[in-house]
């Protein structure tokens, strides 16, 4: 084990959690950190297209992105604004991306790969972190997020029993052509430790998660769902570095990767998480 890339995930992971319990969930430093962090997967994300020969129009990608997430939160946080002011703006960011090509490129075929090369970059990094900053937003805004804390407990450590039991006990290789080190054994294990935090979360706080009341038995799917999900996304994002050929999305800092390999797992599981809450605690 790399025991430097180890301290220093913990030592983030620590940062993370320090914030998701002290300042409040609509303090504008928070939205500070999620245009930071949409930046820099985005960005990653684009490079990655580019080394694969898929065109793509960063610069509009990225405005598209940030402002897309700058608007969640700013709908979430008000009273008077509302979804439809979110979903007024992707559909003009689609009509937009889609009407400039003609204009601006000449080969028609290039033309519509960069469009969808675009608008890959923005749904996949952007639109899926939009439900991370609207988990965020959950319940008072003047209280640290707890919904996105349990969120990013049960996947994170689900990813740390995917890693430790895996790399101990993996026998069976879960999709050894996209990546051959995860196994069935470490998601086992992933399972395992979700479910464990997530009863510890459920005692600790009296079966509620933020607003919402939090049956045991919704805890135990959770624990089940999230890390099968998280694991999805990291399969994903590895697909991609494969197929460029690459291995980290980019370095953020020493063994770390990229922003996007940090979190590839919640831009699955955030959507999913959303929906469940809307569905059946809501």
């Amino acid at each position: 084990m790399d025991k430097k890339r180890i301290l220093l995930g913990l030592t983030i992971a620590a940062v993370l959690i320090t914030l998701l319990l002290i300042v409040p969930a609509g303090n504008p430093a928070a939205l500070v950190v999620f245009l930071a962090i949409c930046a820099l997967a985005m960005r990653e994300i684009y490079a990655l297209m580019a080394k694969g020969n898929m065109p793509a129009s960063t610069g509009m990608g990225m405005t598209s992105g940030l402002v897309f997430v700058a608007l969640t939160w700013w709908v979430s946080r008000s009273d008077q604004w509302t979804d439809n002011a979110l979903w007024a703006l992707l559909l003009a960011i689609l009509i937009v991306n889609f009407f400039r090509l003609p204009l601006s490129q000449r080969d028609a075929l290039r033309a519509i790969r960069n469009a969808l090369g675009t608008l890959f970059g923005f749904i996949y990094v952007a639109f899926f972190w939009s439900f991370f900053v609207r988990l965020y937003m959950e319940g008072d805004i003047s209280e640290p997020a707890r919904v996105a804390f349990y969120l990013l407990l049960a996947v994170k450590w689900g990813d740390a029993g995917a890693y430790f039991i895996g790399s101990r006990f993996g026998r069976h290789r879960l999709a050894p052509s996209v990546s051959p080190k995860k196994s069935w054994e470490g998601l086992l294990g992933g399972i395992l430790f979700s479910c464990v935090v997530g009863v510890i979360w459920w005692i600790a706080t009296d079966g509620t998660l933020g607003p919402y009341s939090f049956p045991l038995y919704h805890v135990l799917i959770l624990g089940v769902v999230l890390p099968i999900i998280g694991t999805m996304g990291d399969l994903v994002e590895s697909l991609f570095k494969r197929a460029v050929d690459v291995k980290d999305s980019g370095a953020i800092a020493h063994g770390m990767g990229g922003m996007l390999d940090m979190i590839d797992s919640l831009l699955f599981t955030a959507p999913f998480m959303y929906i469940y809450i809307q569905i059946f605690l809501d």
